[in-house]
């Protein structure tokens, strides 16, 4: 992919100039067709521009999941700038706290009260009256290595951390002979991802780069009856899962899959048992472990799953790397490993971030240049451990820290603790991950002490009223599922908490107040 076409929106302008006819999006009552679509973002950047939005700003979005949105997308891109993605579900406090890190010149959104003392940007017209505007847009110049999209990631400050991705980051797993299956004409996909997680980017952009369509599906979460009606109305055949969703899927409706091709899952460790069903149920189907970072945006490794991968004791190998991308696994002085030597996973490559937003230290500390082979390299550290086995694909062995992902989303145990710790009441929390035995982490357990006579009626703070406030202040997926009150921590010989009595706490059954 040469570096003008390594530009989401210079890419995309191709496919719409070549085959002006062909879907690009379609579902919940829309058939767009490229031509439409780069009519409309051209109409919407026109607005942008008037608005002051040009190149090098970021552009928050809070707007349902939509063709407009994919076309305001593209118009923010033509304009320069980077768009923000804020789920419209998350909680009035989550999306003004980072409306306020960006302080931009407008926040776009059907709501004119949500940027608060930011200006609101009405773009409520929809695509096809967007496109019959006849509007013309000349796009600025705009480099490969410009931001394109930030994407707001769980922080261990308390608060998100902004993670700055450049265009080529995006479209480097989608050109060459080499890009990933089911990607271009007649492929298409669900556009089910989180709207502000980099996966909605490569369920968005990996078809509209590449000549393909995306499909919106009607219920969101996307679910097994609604894959089916997507299948067959829309001619998907590739899909992007986290591995909750893919074993839930298997468990309920593993026929849910057929007609499809592939199917990509990632987010969290897969089960062997969940893969090894579907690999015997659909054998024709391509099955791809899919492992990486938002700070090296998307995909780091892929694999394609075989049977014999399910009967690994260690876990299914998350792969080998992608298109511009180099995987290492060093030492703690940063010397290059061998097979079978766990180290730490670090990246480098094309899919780089290009930093943290406000955070110079932090860019630095995670995103040092090192000495690969005799030359300086830019790369991230992960925080993950892994190896790499005789085969050359990279085995995952957990965190160095606390990082977690539950449900495709990845959490900081630290912020959910800072949280709690925020609320009236609590005098210390602790939070502990929960999951299988095979190192699956399904949920969370919190774990407070109160301060004695600050609830109603002079009480402690109950563990109800402080579950209650956690999800008025945080998104759904960083409120723990267990919530308990304990008059003190257990600890072990040495002092520390027990966190082995802990997560038995969280395993036994509640027993009802009388």
């Amino acid at each position: 992919m040469s570096e003008s076409q390594a530009v989401i929106h210079t890419a995309f302008a191709r496919h719409a100039a070549e085959r002006p006819e062909a879907v690009a999006l379609t579902g919940r009552g829309a058939r767009i067709t490229y031509g439409r679509l780069a009519s409309a973002s051209d109409a919407y950047a026109v607005e942008l521009a008037r608005a002051g939005i040009g190149p090098g700003a970021n552009v928050p979005l809070v707007l349902p999941r939509s063709a407009r949105l994919a076309a305001i997308e593209l118009a923010v891109l033509k304009c320069g700038a980077a768009y923000v993605n804020l789920d419209p579900a998350w909680t009035a406090e989550r999306k003004q706290l980072i409306v306020d890190r960006l302080a931009p010149k407008a926040v776009v959104t059907d709501d004119a009260s949500a940027p608060g003392r930011f200006a609101a940007l009405r773009l409520d017209f929809d695509v096809a009256e967007a496109a019959a505007r006849g509007a013309e847009f000349t796009p600025p110049p705009v480099a490969d290595d410009d931001p394109a999209t930030l994407f707001f990631t769980s922080g261990t400050t308390g608060g998100p951390k902004g993670v700055v991705v450049p265009h080529r980051a995006v479209t480097r797993m989608f050109g060459g002979p080499d890009r990933l299956p089911g990607f271009g004409p007649g492929h298409a996909i669900p556009l089910a991802a989180g709207l502000a997680w980099d996966m909605y980017a490569f369920e968005l952009w990996g078809q509209l780069v590449t000549g393909g369509t995306g499909a919106f599906p009607d219920t969101d979460p996307l679910m097994p009856n609604e894959l089916r009606k997507l299948v067959s109305a829309a001619g998907v055949d590739t899909l992007w899962i986290t591995t909750t969703l893919f074993n839930l899927f298997v468990d309920e409706d593993v026929d849910c899959f057929q007609g499809l091709g592939r199917v990509l899952v990632g987010g969290e460790k897969l089960s062997s048992a969940h893969t090894r069903s579907f690999l015997r149920r659909h054998p024709g189907i391509s099955l791809w472990n899919g492992y990486g970072p938002a700070e090296n945006c998307m995909f780091t490794t892929t694999r394609r799953i075989t049977e014999a991968d399910c009967e690994i004791p260690e876990g299914i190998p998350i792969g080998t790397a992608v298109p511009g991308t180099t995987v290492l696994v060093l030492d703690e002085d940063d010397r290059g490993l061998g097979p079978g030597q766990i180290g730490e996973i670090v990246a480098a490559g094309r899919g780089l971030a290009l930093g943290y937003l406000d955070q110079p230290e932090l860019t630095r500390e995670k995103f040092p240049t090192i000495d690969v082979d005799g030359t300086p390299t830019r790369v991230y550290r992960t925080g993950d451990l892994g190896l790499f086995g005789e085969d050359g694909a990279l085995r995952f062995r957990g965190r160095r820290d606390r990082q977690v992902k539950i449900g495709g989303h990845r959490i900081e145990l630290a912020e959910v603790e800072i949280a709690a710790r925020g609320v009236a009441g609590v005098r210390e929390c602790v939070v502990i991950p929960l999951g299988t035995p095979d190192g699956t982490v399904t949920g969370m357990a919190l774990f407070f002490v109160a301060e004695p006579g600050t609830g109603e009626n002079g009480s402690a703070l109950e563990e109800a009223d402080l579950r209650s406030e956690l999800v008025r202040r945080l998104p759904a997926y960083l409120v723990p599922g267990i919530v308990r009150r304990l008059d003190r921590f257990p600890v072990t010989a040495n002092g520390k908490t027990d966190q082995a009595e802990l997560r038995a706490l969280a395993a036994a059954p509640r027993r009802r107040k009388r």
